[in-house]
């Protein structure tokens, strides 16, 4: 759940989002006026494949990331939705 609070959080102080996916991690890159405000990796599956239908060959930007940002409360409670629907299964 820390990572709901980091992704808000870095959403705020920042315009760009860059996903590079990893083994089995997706590492996330905030960025703003070119320099890297904030980077992290997600290892929770659930919400790696969230963000990675809100990008575009990776990365997040102009009106995406405003919406992603205007709307997050409504994402997290997506991502959270399906991973209690994945651990009902």
């Amino acid at each position: 759940m820390k990572d709901f609070e980091r992704i808000k959080n870095a959403l705020n102080h920042s315009n760009i989002l860059v996903l590079k996916n990893e083994e089995k991690k997706v590492e996330c890159s905030f960025i703003k006026e070119g320099l890297v405000y904030d980077n992290f990796e997600i290892e929770n599956r659930a919400l790696a494949s969230a963000l990675q239908e809100k990008s575009t060959n990776g990365i997040v930007e102009g009106f995406n990331f405003e919406r992603l940002k205007n709307t997050y409360d409504w994402f997290t409670l997506h991502v959270k939705s399906r991973m209690v629907l994945e651990a009902l299964k």
